[in-house]
């Protein structure tokens, strides 16, 4: 009996791990898209889309276990037409298990930046929306990402700006959601060759500095001096800003071809090196590209792989999400098109050397662009896609392995959302109390933002207090070894309460106290932040 046991067993993992590794997503009769996709704390996946077409566009968060399989999905935006249109465009986990959405919403203009903040169960924390009138203005909210500092760092498709002359700008939040700062780069003042310009990726590097990969058209004259007569070209642009928002330097690929084009969409940090995934174009053709930065922003290699052929179907347009897995090997995914589909092509994924050199491909029969992959905590490579077309169009996910085989299934069973109380059932989050942010000039300077969060108010609840003795405290979270040290009128020690950062309450029972006035003195280490008087009845 327990060799028939033993067999079943044997047997059952072998077919759980020959099952192909796709999940797919959507309703019939409703258009889907596909935008983006993470990995939660607990081992699942956030999969970032959208649903209906304008002005209908809703954003759409799906999460799944580490097979792929639905735990629950949460709508951005309800109804029907634009005051709640929303386009994702990036999701983050964040550190308290929940995660923050950036892209657009549509309230009064066309594509307004907006950033979704929401718990460990799904649930909206804050909303902000930038909204800037005026013709063309398609602002967008392309990546976010979060800080050691538990704050944000948003990169966005221009901003107060219209469709000719984009800009690179950076948002900063604190952890709250308060924009500390927002900075333009790569402006033409400092650089009088850069006409136009716009990033697609940001990474934090090992120091903590901010790395941003685009494009920008590099012109043959100065552009204030150049006249009509002036030609510019579409040139990959790399920029390194440091945490302070100082850009460091600005980096454009321009080779010995004069007429050649190329643009840098996404990129990953290696040793030092940034490995960026871009096009070339020239002559009529569209290869795709590997670029290399070293810190100082110098073009220290830049490839064009020679991916075979599949048939008709060839690589083409930008090498798109360069990965390296644990053991230093290199993933990145490109369209396959042939004579009759050039877009949206095949979905195609390769094993690159560091160098850009061809090693392996996988070609997906169906699944297309737009597409995003990332490389998971267990060290295989997560997908994501559309299948279809119109109406008829959903989202895949695929995961595999390193040798580009269809990953196994886990069957051990595992916790998830474990940081929400309750179980997480799928929402839809409703944006009209979205904090709406007209004018950048509301928004602190840095010196005013640091003079606010300097200091740690400290409030007593009830005041008088006869029994149990609140206090409320500000800005703990941007502070550390923070204690609360209570004295009588003669300067005596009466009680000492340790808080630690981000908590905003303490307290104790004053019932025993003798009545009289009391002073309660907030440190962070030994620094006075903070005091109060009180009284016990």
């Amino acid at each position: 009996m327990k060799t028939y046991i033993l067999f079943f067993l044997l047997l059952l993992s072998h077919i759980l791990n020959a099952q192909s590794w796709e999940r797919i997503f959507g309703l019939s009769n409703r258009n889907e898209v596909f935008r983006n996709l993470n990995e939660s704390y607990d081992g699942g996946y956030f999969i970032l889309g959208g649903f209906h077409y304008y002005p209908d566009t809703r954003g759409w968060v799906i999460k799944t276990d580490i097979n792929g399989n639905l735990l629950y999905e949460i709508s951005i935006g309800t109804g029907t037409g634009l005051s709640q249109g929303n386009y994702p465009s990036h999701i983050e986990p964040t550190s308290d298990g929940g995660f923050i959405v950036c892209g657009s919403h549509d309230r009064w203009t066309p594509n307004d930046i907006g950033v979704t903040k929401h718990n460990a169960c799904g649930e909206l924390e804050w909303c902000k929306i930038f909204r800037t009138d005026g013709p063309n203005m398609f602002d967008w909210g392309r990546k976010i990402l979060q800080l050691p500092d538990g704050g944000y760092i948003m990169l966005t498709k221009s901003y107060a700006t219209n469709t000719n002359n984009t800009r690179i700008h950076l948002f900063r939040f604190d952890s709250s959601g308060e924009v500390i700062w927002i900075e333009p780069y790569a402006l033409t003042t400092n650089h009088p060759y850069i006409d136009n310009n716009g990033a697609y990726d940001l990474l934090i590097d090992t120091n903590g500095d901010y790395f941003l990969s685009g494009f920008c058209y590099w012109c043959d004259d100065s552009v204030a001096t150049g006249g009509w007569n002036n030609v510019c070209r579409l040139k990959a642009l790399t920029l390194m800003a440091d945490s302070t928002k100082t850009e460091q330097w600005v980096s454009v690929f321009r080779d010995t071809l004069r007429d050649q084009y190329s643009s840098a969409r996404f990129s990953t940090e290696r040793n030092g090196k940034f490995y960026i995934g871009a096009n070339y174009r020239i002559n009529g053709e569209f290869p795709v590209m590997l670029l290399i930065n070293d810190s100082l922003g110098n073009f220290i290699h830049d490839s064009l792989p020679q991916i075979p052929d599949i048939g008709e179907k060839w690589a083409e347009g930008y090498l798109l999400d360069p990965v390296f897995t644990s053991d230093g090997r290199l993933y990145a995914h490109s369209l396959m098109v042939d004579s009759s589909n050039f877009y949206p092509g095949w979905l195609s994924i390769h094993e690159l050397d560091s160098l850009g050199g061809w090693h392996n491909t996988f070609l997906h029969p169906n699944a297309h662009y737009e597409a995003r992959m990332i490389v998971t905590s267990d060290d295989k490579l997560l997908a994501g896609a559309v299948v279809g077309s119109g109406f008829g169009q959903d989202i895949i996910l695929m995961k595999f392995n390193t040798s580009l085989e269809y990953d196994s299934i886990y069957t051990t069973p595992r916790e998830y959302d474990y940081l929400c109380p309750e179980p997480i059932v799928s929402k839809t989050i409703d944006l009209s109390d979205c904090e709406v942010i007209v004018d950048v000039k509301d928004i602190p300077t840095r010196k005013e933002y640091e003079a606010r969060i300097s200091l740690i108010p400290i409030t007593p609840a009830p005041n008088p207090a006869s029994g149990n003795l609140r206090f409320l405290l500000e800005n703990t979270e941007y502070h550390t070894k923070i204690r609360v040290v209570c004295y009588d009128i003669q300067g005596r020690q009466m009680a000492e309460l340790p808080v630690n950062s981000g908590i905003h309450e303490t307290g104790l029972d004053v019932s025993r106290w003798r009545p009289g006035m009391y002073m309660a003195v907030v440190y962070a280490g030994n620094k006075q932040m903070g005091k109060t008087r009180f009284v016990v009845e």
